[in-house]
């Protein structure tokens, strides 16, 4: 399934409403879906290589293996677009989905919240 091109976009204009400082890196979590535990694990193995930290697992409410990918980067649209569209190719080679990618603002959302005001 194809994302939607101005979902990367979305998400990234979030992190600096929030107050997220996009000259900062930070982690980034990219999330993958399959059918079965090889095909995960055969994208875990180029995604390791690429420096990705990973985590393959088995879905507790369905049959899915999920891969899970994070590194440390520095955030911008093009970058996420172009990562998103490769994780796109290499999920659909080995019969999976990639599912999008998030990153921890959640304490600036509370903060911002809590202080009524940008951090």
């Amino acid at each position: 399934m194809k994302r939607p091109k101005n979902i990367d976009k979305a998400v990234v204009d979030n992190i600096t409403k929030f107050g997220g400082d996009l000259e900062k890196a930070r982690y980034v979590d990219f999330f993958l879906y399959f059918k079965n535990e090889y095909d995960a694990t055969c994208v875990e193995i180029e995604l390791i290589n690429l420096g990705f930290e990973t985590e393959v697992n088995q879905s507790s409410y369905d049959d899915k293996w999920g891969c899970y990918a994070h590194k440390k980067m520095i955030v911008t649209t093009e970058r996420l677009i172009d990562i998103g569209d490769w994780l796109e190719a290499l999920a659909e080679k080995h019969n999976g989905n990639y599912d999008g990618w998030g990153t921890g603002i959640w304490l600036l959302i509370f903060y911002s919240l809590l202080y009524s005001k940008s951090i």
